[in-house]
Order: C-alpha cells, then sequence, then structure tokens
C-alpha cells in the first residue's frame, strides 16, 4: 500500500514539472533596453524607497492571457514592453532588475498592481522574464534597484 501512495506521488510530481510554462517565443531583446522616463504620480504619505536603494525580491512573469487587456494604472498591457507589477510601488517608478544566477539585467517601469500569489513580490512581463532568463523557470529572485 504504502508502495503505492510512492508512485502516485511521483506520478503527480511529474505531471505538475511537464506543466511548467514554456518559452513561446524566441525573439531575443536588448538586455541593456532602458524604458522611457515616466511620471511618477503617488502621494507624499507613501513609503518610496531612494534612488539607488536596492532589495531582492521574488519575480514571476505574465503575458498571455493578459496581453491586451487594461492595468491597473488604465495602460493597456503589452507582453513585450519592459513593465511590471507591483502591489505598492508607485505607478511609474522605474526599477533595474539583476537575474544574478546569469548576470542578466534591465530596466522595466511599475504600471500594475500584483502580483496576486502574496509569495512574489513583483510581476514582470513576458519580455522581462525572456530578457532575464527565466521564462521556464516561471519564478526568479531578483535583485532591485530603485532608480527613481
Amino acid at each position: 500500500m504504502m508502495f503505492v501512495r510512492i508512485v502516485a506521488l511521483y506520478f503527480i510530481l511529474a505531471v505538475l514539472v511537464a506543466c511548467q510554462s514554456t518559452a513561446l517565443y524566441t525573439n531575443k531583446p536588448s538586455p541593456t533596453h532602458t524604458p522611457p522616463k515616466a511620471q511618477v504620480t503617488h502621494s507624499a504619505t507613501e513609503n518610496v524607497p531612494r534612488p539607488g536603494s536596492a532589495e531582492y525580491m521574488v519575480s514571476s512573469w505574465y503575458g498571455n492571457p493578459y496581453h491586451g487587456r487594461q492595468t491597473a494604472s488604465g495602460e493597456v498591457f503589452n507582453m513585450y514592453d519592459f513593465t511590471a507589477a507591483h502591489r505598492s510601488l508607485p505607478f511609474g517608478t522605474r526599477l533595474r532588475l539583476i537575474n544574478e544566477s546569469n548576470g542578466k539585467e534591465t530596466v522595466v517601469r511599475i504600471n500594475d498592481r500584483g502580483p496576486v500569489p502574496l509569495d512574489r513580490d513583483i510581476d514582470v512581463s513576458y519580455k522581462v522574464a525572456d530578457v532575464l532568463g527565466f521564462l521556464n523557470a516561471g519564478i526568479c529572485r531578483l535583485r532591485v534597484i530603485y532608480l527613481d
């Protein structure tokens, strides 16, 4: 009976691993892309980190089926833009994201709210995850430097 349970557990784990997201696109953008500076809109009472300060965040990515839908900021989400979602950072905040496991980095602009899972800190677009090299993994620990 115990053997059957162990085999069933391995089967379930194998199915879950097989269901991980895979790269659907192969376009490789320039990792040095810097989005245009946007006006940051926030109240004076919000606790906004100082430019140059840094921390680590757990990131996941999103693309389809959200591509073309309206974001919390009112923009239309484009999974090929260098944008990200954060629960509390003001829209327009620019961040340098660094994947220290492979040395890849890029700059994003906050334009949405999220992520929904509480064990993650930031959601990045499909394009950003591709540039940072964690599309297949789905989640990644990133070093985040606040630019403005």
